[in-house]
């Protein structure tokens, strides 16, 4: 009597151990899956830093030139302002936090971690510095009898200085988190970026009050 064909179980292609079946194929698992594509970076490239930076930049570009225009058309209603001499104090400190935070960048690129971290500090308290510089003026003002509904002037003025203090309120935010964040859980490229962008900002701030300053007490 003609014997019956089986076949083991353990024979059939990708079953065994041995087998060359779909465990060893791309994507299915076994000592093929090295194979597998890898997957997609689940974080955006340090580039979107810059170009998230810079659509920020054009935002407030753009607050700021329309407020302007409204403030030179009414011009013509405005009354003479007595600076509050507090003001040529807080110039000076935002100007030198723009070359503590350019120290502080250079720092980190030469991988000086130390100066990196002192530079940035001391732009951090200096940002600090001027935003109490700039309570100061408002209660000078404010003292002199130059209240927000007084004249178009006096309106315009508290709306930029405060409207600029607020923007370099997220710069401060921005610093202390380069500053402070772990390490281990972002790339030296990355830290570097997002130092290079917060820099780029607190630059930005800085010539903005200086276009501010001269447009409301001297022009």
């Amino acid at each position: 009597m003609p014997a019956t064909l089986t076949t083991n179980k353990h024979d059939e292609p990708g079953v065994s151990d041995g087998g060359r079946g779909f465990n060893n194929l791309p994507g299915y698992g076994g000592d093929g899956g090295n194979n597998r594509p890898p997957e997609p970076e689940r974080t955006p490239p340090p580039e979107g830093y810059r170009i998230g930076m810079w659509l920020v930049l054009i935002s407030v570009t753009m607050l700021f030139a329309a407020l302007t225009s409204a403030y030179v058309f009414n011009q013509a209603h405005s009354q003479p302002i007595v600076m509050p001499r507090v003001l040529w104090l807080s110039t000076a400190i935002i100007l030198a936090s723009s070359v503590t935070i350019e120290i502080a960048r250079r720092a980190l690129k030469r991988r000086i971690e130390g100066q990196f971290r002192l530079w940035i500090a001391v732009t951090t308290l200096l940002g600090f510095g001027f935003l109490a510089a700039q309570l100061v003026a408002w209660r000078q003002l404010s003292a002199s009898g130059f209240y927000i509904n007084r004249n178009f002037h006096s309106g315009y003025s508290y709306l930029f200085t405060g409207l600029h203090g607020i923007h370099l309120l997220g710069g401060l935010v921005a610093l202390i988190f380069v500053t402070l964040r772990n390490l281990s859980k972002w790339s030296v490229l990355r830290r570097r970026v997002a130092v290079d962008v917060t820099a780029l900002y607190w630059h930005f701030i800085d010539g903005l009050w200086m276009l501010l300053f001269v447009m409301l007490f001297f022009w």
